[in-house]
């Protein structure tokens, strides 16, 4: 039907997008796959061992899906490792950060709403499932911002977390 919405996609056919960590002494690489709506954007993640993201924040909410391995997540001043099975809501515009401890490969679906994109980098990548009567340019979409973070006290955080779940799990 040619006149048929373009409301479904096969994931094989969205292209896959890899991150390189822009901090030279994180060399684990993200790959991603996304797809837009009109209101949500989802974001299948992968994230190698050592994966360790940037803090940053966008005006948007976030539900993180763990599919398999174990992930940290870090909202603001607050740590939560999650596993296979778990999911970890990221409010809008708090400045949030993840780090793949693991042995393995982290798998993370993510939910956007509204849709954020790459920072206009392989933003031709995103699939982007829309109706003849949605018009793309009106589309609300966000960015990541990165704003200037003290590195000593991300660390901090991240110890004090990692304490925290040691004193837990004895």
């Amino acid at each position: 039907m040619a006149d048929k919405p373009n409301y479904r996609v096969a994931f094989d056919d969205v292209p896959v997008i890899t991150v390189k960590p822009v901090d030279p002494k994180n060399s684990a690489p993200f790959q991603a796959r996304i797809i837009h709506g009109w209101e949500t954007g989802i974001m299948h993640a992968v994230r190698a061992p050592g994966y360790h993201t940037e803090p940053h924040y966008h005006d948007a909410e976030q539900f993180n899906y763990i599919v398999d391995g174990e992930i940290w997540f870090f909202v603001e001043e607050n740590g939560y490792r999650c596993k296979a099975g778990d999911v970890m809501r990221i409010p809008r515009n708090k400045v949030h950060w993840a780090w793949n401890r693991g042995p393995g490969n982290a798998t993370v679906i993510e939910t956007h709403s509204p849709p954020i994109t790459a920072n206009n980098q392989n933003n031709e990548k995103i699939v982007v499932l829309l109706g003849p009567d949605e018009d793309a340019s009106k589309r609300i979409t966000h960015t990541n911002v990165f704003p200037p973070f003290d590195h000593e006290a991300i660390r901090k955080i991240e110890e004090r977390a990692l304490a925290e779940e040691l004193e837990t799990t004895r």
